[in-house]
């Protein structure tokens, strides 16, 4: 039998997809190619914008097509099961939770059972589902899902309606893992959940760093990255703890969305712009040079161009490593679909705005490592004797070398936003 996979969306449904791919080939399932012949289909969806909700029902489409079992997983799943069901050819839905039992699904399918949803009530849900890998496809880096839900309900946002309340994974499972994922040939493992910086909220003296403290000890695990944090994390406690950890990656993600503090409180976030550059402030106090990306939303409901303006002018003032730009997508559900939305042309044109300037600071960051040392995880080559990797920081660079390896360099110079590096022996 052969099953073919398909994800959409975040680091989250990708450990997801992987931990699926493992419970069906230790059954006996061949893995193929998403465009290939398969028996099996399974298309892990995302709904986070309304692009992700078309590109999820695209794939969809595809597999239907194909003739074999099509399963639909996901958000997607979660928000819309009776209208994903119904779509021609798709045979079972699965949602949020309920993954760890995509082979007693297929196997009921396989034996006749016809529409099968599998679709559980999400919103009082509180157990963590222990979903596991023992491996990476991109063999040196892995993705190790901490958590799972979001308790925040932001405006905009209909993940929380998705994927439920926090609920954490137990210590102990995650240093196993990523033990396990060491010992497989893993050399970086990147922290990844729905949000990630609410770990513990639902157990008893755990925090999200108690959980980077645990992975420092685990000797095969060379680097640890982190996925989006929110800024309020970032105390001055927090960040002098992290620092004292020689496998963090300086890379921070943190998470912004507007740098206008009005446009923020009807985002319904839980800082100012203020704070939020002292959250920044505490980082730099502590890490040299730390990458410091973010996500920002353009065009949000009732924005004027006086907020749009201050939220160029505090882009600016922080200085960038990344800027992850996307225009306002109207999500039914939320209290921002209550608001009165913003025309295309003015989103789009925001948007151009802020990703020209991220473009920008991004040029004048890597600009600003060049001399510097580092150390690069080579993934694969570009050309003979040449490999590609990122360093600490997450730049994107080229090293004479072997993939796998870890290697101590000096940035040369950059370009075409790479840094070219030559080794120190």
């Amino acid at each position: 039998m052969k099953a073919a996979y398909c994800t959409l969306g975040c680091k989250v449904n990708k450990y997801e997809t992987d931990a699926m791919t493992e419970i069906l080939e230790a059954a006996g399932y061949e893995t193929v190619d998403f465009h290939d012949r398969a028996d099996v289909y399974i298309i892990n969806t995302c709904t986070v914008t309304a692009v992700a909700d078309r590109k999820s029902r695209q794939m969809i489409g595809r597999a239907a097509e194909k003739g074999g079992k099509v399963c639909v997983c996901g958000c997607l799943a979660q928000r819309d099961a009776a209208a994903i069901l119904a779509h021609p050819g798709v045979d079972a839905v699965v949602g949020s939770a309920n993954k760890g039992a995509i082979l007693e699904i297929i196997r009921r399918l396989q034996a006749g059972e016809e529409k099968i949803d599998a679709v559980a009530a999400i919103a009082h849900e509180h157990r963590f589902e222990p979903l596991q890998i023992s491996r990476s496809h991109e063999r040196t880096r892995a993705n190790i899902k901490i958590c799972d839900g979001c308790n925040n309900y932001c405006s905009y946002c209909i993940i929380p309606y998705a994927r439920g309340p926090v609920r954490s994974r137990p210590l102990s499972d995650i240093l196993q893992e990523a033990a396990r994922l060491g010992e497989s040939g893993v050399r970086e493992v990147v922290l990844t959940g729905i949000h990630v910086s609410s770990y513990g909220k639902d157990l008893e003296n755990l925090g999200f760093i108690d959980v980077l403290e645990g992975l420092q000890q685990v000797g095969s695990i060379r680097r640890i990255r982190l996925s989006s944090l929110e800024p309020s994390l970032l105390t001055r406690e927090f960040c002098h703890r992290a620092a004292a950890l020689s496998k963090l990656c300086p890379h921070f993600h943190v998470s912004l969305q507007s740098g206008c503090t009005t446009v923020l409180r009807r985002m319904h976030r839980k800082y100012t712009a203020e704070e939020y550059a002292g959250y920044i402030a505490n980082l730099r106090e502590v890490f040299d040079k730390p990458a410091i990306t973010t996500d920002v939303i353009a065009g949000f409901p009732e924005e004027t161009p006086e907020e749009h303006a201050e939220t160029m002018r505090f882009l600016e003032s922080i200085g960038f490593a990344k800027l992850h730009v996307f225009p306002y997508s109207r999500r039914e559900g939320t209290l921002a679909a209550k608001m009165p939305d913003l025309s295309g042309d003015v989103k789009k044109r925001r948007a151009a705005e802020i990703i020209a300037l991220g473009q920008k600071m991004g040029e004048a960051y890597a600009e600003s490592l060049v001399g510097s040392e580092c150390e690069v995880l080579l993934e694969q080559a570009v050309c003979p004797g040449v490999c590609e990797g990122y360093n600490e920081r997450y730049l994107h660079c080229e090293v004479p070398g072997e993939a796998g390896e870890i290697c101590r360099v000096r940035i040369d110079h950059i370009q075409d936003g790479r840094g070219i590096c030559q080794r120190i022996l």
